[in-house]
């Protein structure tokens, strides 16, 4: 009688090791409506490019903070208002150095960010992290330019140039490579799934990315990212017509709380290499550099 209770006994606890061990968790984006969050996007990047047998390299760091204010639900998704915090861009490279932060602004010079601050969007965010539609660019870009100038030339000028950066497509998919991580389906630890992606904010760049769970401790689920990049097709740079013809990887982690989906970190190593052409000339392209995402909630 005993060894037959010791033997049920074992067969309950492998049991109960079985039915852990083939958890699954369902990882999504589910923010409460009425919270803040608050989220700092990095881009540090090395390039080097050879062009006529001249080699040609600059360092170049992009951040920007925005707050996520939850606003209301869709069905399953978020409505969303995004508003920007603070951008900072830093270019050095070929004897110069380029330095704009929107927080900061000098007597007698105008600050091209000066006017972001503060400014906001609404986007409707699906539970596997797609960006279904974006709102309020218009606006957005009005509100930027009238900040910037008051001569009504300039201002022409400047919400031509400003569309091109801030319109609701270019701002969809860059919100979209940065928070559109998850699975659609309730995922195992050791399971994999693939998200692809693609931007063109400057280059076109295509992104198929392999994420794996890790492990999920304390409510925090940690995910492998492993990923190729191409970057073929045209694009202006500077009213000059230019092809790519790149490929590349992306390869690091992310720390995303299982409850409210906020991607609480991220940490991702970039390689982009290959050949682009421009009138005519060939340029060798050599890019590294590490993309960062921090998030919290704020209230």
């Amino acid at each position: 009688m005993k060894q037959f209770k010791k033997l049920i006994f074992f067969v309950i606890l492998i049991s109960s090791f079985n039915a852990f061990a083939q958890k699954a968790y369902l990882l999504k984006q589910d923010y409460p409506p009425g919270k803040k969050y608050s989220y700092t996007i990095s881009s540090d990047q090395i390039i080097n490019q050879k062009v006529d047998g001249k080699e040609l390299s600059y360092i170049q760091n992009v951040g920007t903070d925005y707050i996520f204010d939850i606003a209301a639900l869709k069905g399953v998704d978020k409505n969303i208002k995004v508003t920007y915090r603070r951008l900072t861009i830093k270019s050095v490279g070929m004897g110069n150095e380029l330095i704009l932060d929107s927080d900061k602004d000098e007597v007698g010079k105008m600050n091209p960010f000066s006017g972001l601050r503060n400014a906001s969007f609404s986007m409707v965010l699906a539970p596997n992290g797609a960006i279904k539609s974006v709102s309020g660019t218009d606006k957005m870009v009005d509100s930027i330019a009238s900040k910037m100038t008051k001569d009504t030339t300039q201002l022409k000028q400047i919400k031509l140039s400003l569309e091109k950066q801030f319109n609701a497509e270019v701002i969809r998919q860059t919100m979209e490579s940065s928070f559109r991580m998850f699975a659609d389906k309730p995922v195992k630890i050791g399971e994999s799934w693939i998200v692809n992606t693609k931007v063109q904010i400057t280059m076109p760049i295509e992104t198929a990315t392999t994420y794996t769970l890790k492990e999920v401790k304390d409510n925090v689920a940690t995910l492998s990212i492993k990923g190729n990049l191409v970057s073929k097709g045209d694009f202006d740079s500077m009213g000059s017509k230019m092809q790519t013809d790149l490929k590349g990887m992306n390869v690091g982690d992310a720390q995303i709380d299982i409850r409210t989906g906020v991607i609480l970190s991220s940490h991702t190593r970039i390689e982009l290499y290959g050949k682009m052409k421009a009138v005519n000339q060939d340029i060798d392209f050599d890019m590294e550099g590490i993309n960062k995402i921090t998030g919290k909630e704020i209230n």
